[in-house]
Formats: C-alpha cells, structure tokens, sequence
C-alpha cells in the first residue's frame, strides 16, 4: 500500500523542493519503499487534503486543530539542526 507523504512550506515552492529530495534519499537510503512525496504550500492546502494524507511534514506549525494527520516540523531539514530526529520520526511514523 502506498504511503502518501505531503510536505508542506509556508509560502514559496523552492524550500519544500529540497525537503522532498531530502526525504527521498533518505528513504531510498533505508530502502523504506512505497511511499509517495508530494509537495505543497501551505495556502494550497484545507483540513480535507491534509486529512488524505499519512504524513505530514511541515516547515511551519499548522495551526488547524481539524487535521488529523501526524504532522512533523520539518525545518531541520532546510538548517540541518536536528535533521536525524526528524528523519528518524519520519521513519517511525511510516513504519508504525
């Protein structure tokens, strides 16, 4: 079964671009298969299509209490701070 990612940004296309490639060599880097990344900003984005996701990743807080999807804050990935914590969450959540 597929696993559908979305990573979201706060407004422009090009940090959620390199969250998406981070997150896919990392996933093929732990041959973690099956798992779709697409990519949004947060504008784009209501309570349905966060919900049809498994996982969100997110550069921002989404303060939308409607969202049942596990978000992680994904800024670590743009400023490498504690960007092993986040792909190890990522992990977690995909697996579990």
């Amino acid at each position: 079964i597929m696993k559908k990612v979305l990573v979201v940004c706060g407004n422009g296309i090009a940090s959620s671009s390199i969250m998406v490639s981070i997150l896919q060599d990392y996933l093929k880097e732990k041959k973690i298969e099956g798992v779709d990344v697409q990519k949004a900003s947060l504008m784009d984005c209501n309570t349905d299509k966060f919900n049809s996701y498994d996982l969100i990743v997110s550069s921002t807080k989404i303060d939308n209490p409607a969202v049942t999807t596990k978000i992680i804050i994904g800024a670590g990935l743009l400023t490498g701070i504690g960007e092993e914590e986040i792909l190890e969450e990522v992990k977690k959540s995909l697996e579990g």
